[in-house]
């Protein structure tokens, strides 16, 4: 598949201010357009995923973490990472669900295509939430209000000792660590975040809601949330709220909203260059 079908989706500026806090409506007219194209990719990456990365594992504390890696042919310097998390519908022991459940096929895979790697070489992380757990302690995803827990949900400690054991190796670049994540991904993207500020370049959290009074702790992380209008899953406000309380921070973030759009817009970002493009321009 040539480049091209990795289309332009989002009519934004690349050269605003970092600082600049930037909202925008997308409308159903722009984003439906591309469905058949988003099917497509999708379908192809249900077939090439499960060969495309590897199965591995880590031990923690009495716990498997299980997660897929993807690494470029050629590696001859420090690349950046992106470490990929799913929705709900990715958990389990199978290590295989996070990369063909929900929209995960899309959310894990467009970074490893060849046509991304070509324009942004990269490692790819996509850790699985086991059954039964999150990636954070949230109670509700509807709770109109999410305090940070005093401590982070066991499957996000895995990740934090995961992402150290990856580092040891000396092929990441540290300050080219990206993350993203939808849905209950989102969550965990803001929750990690939150926590670790010091570690990310960017992060992309869609369809998520952010830790009630933590705006300050991401105003030197350039973010670019997400959401649909019409979300019946998570509620648009946790993401406005989010983008509110990060630029009344001074916090660099930008927010893209999808008229009318469900749960799943997603993809529709994921698979947006000049999404791709703002991520791997941030260095911490």
């Amino acid at each position: 598949m040539k480049s091209h079908l990795l289309f332009p989706l989002l009519l934004t500026t690349l050269g605003c201010s970092a600082k600049e806090p930037q909202r925008e409506i997308i409308p159903p007219a722009q984003y439906e357009a591309q469905d058949a194209e988003v099917e497509k990719m999708r379908e192809r990456l249900l077939r090439e995923n499960p060969e495309r990365f590897e199965a591995r594992t880590l031990e923690h504390q009495g716990r498997t973490v299980r997660y897929r890696w993807f690494a470029p042919e050629k590696a001859d310097k420090p690349l950046p990472l992106v470490i990929v998390l799913h929705g709900s519908s990715g958990k389990g022991s199978d290590n295989r669900s996070q990369l063909l459940a929900g929209t995960g096929a899309l959310g894990a895979g467009v970074w490893a295509t060849p046509e991304r790697q070509k324009d942004h070489a990269c490692f790819v992380m996509a850790p699985q939430c086991p059954p039964g757990e999150m990636w954070t302690l949230t109670a509700s995803w509807t709770s109109p209000v999410h305090p940070l827990s005093p401590k982070p949900a066991p499957a996000l400690t895995d990740l934090m000792a995961l992402l150290d054991d990856r580092l040891k190796t000396g092929e990441i670049d540290p300050k080219r660590v990206y993350l993203v994540g939808a849905s209950m991904g989102g969550y965990g993207t803001f929750d990690w975040l939150v926590r670790q500020p010091e570690r990310f370049a960017a992060g992309i959290p869609i369809c998520g809601g952010m830790p009630e009074g933590q705006a300050e702790k991401l105003k030197e992380v350039p973010l670019w949330i997400f959401h649909g209008e019409d979300d019946s899953i998570v509620p648009v406000e946790e993401s406005r709220r989010a983008f509110s309380q990060i630029s009344a921070a001074g916090g660099p973030v930008r927010y893209s909203e999808f008229k009318d759009g469900g749960h799943q817009i997603s993809v529709h970002a994921w698979i947006d260059p000049k999404v791709a493009a703002w991520l791997f321009s941030q260095r911490r």
